[in-house]
């Protein structure tokens, strides 16, 4: 299993997109002082997001920082590729992303892929794709 952990710049902002937005379900919030919080109770620092079967870990730059040191406090995120939610239909989103952060789509790709991309707040690259037509060589 693979799980991304971002570095995000307001966790509550973000816990918040990927609920609202991806329909996430926040399965635990951890404080700064690493005491696990209860629902959306006190300020987390660290977050962890499911969504059918698959798990999306948040975290801000100070908690990064206090367990890695290739990390400051005032790190700032940076995407250099795309986090990719498959089963998941544009059409059930597109409403839900603000306009200005769509990046493409919804498209129908020349693999059968319909997708749709967008910026999350920190500026991750998010792709929401399901199978709509007919795959290559089919």
């Amino acid at each position: 299993m693979i799980i991304p952990n971002l570095l995000v710049t307001d966790i509550r902002r973000s816990i918040a997109f990927y609920r609202d937005t991806l329909d996430m379900t926040l399965i635990m919030a951890v404080s700064q002082d690493r005491e696990i919080l209860s629902g959306e109770d006190g300020l987390p620092a660290f977050a962890i997001l499911e969504w059918n079967g698959g798990q999306l870990m948040l975290q801000t730059a100070e908690s990064l920082a206090d367990e890695l040191s290739v990390y400051a406090a005032d790190h700032k995120p940076s995407a250099s590729g795309t986090i990719y939610f498959r089963d998941i239909h544009p059409k059930d989103v597109f409403d839900r992303v603000p306009q200005d952060s769509v990046i493409k789509g919804p498209t129908l790709q020349w693999y059968g892929m319909m997708e749709l991309y967008f910026h999350d707040p920190d500026g991750y690259v998010i792709c929401v794709g399901t199978p709509e037509g007919p795959p290559p060589g089919q």
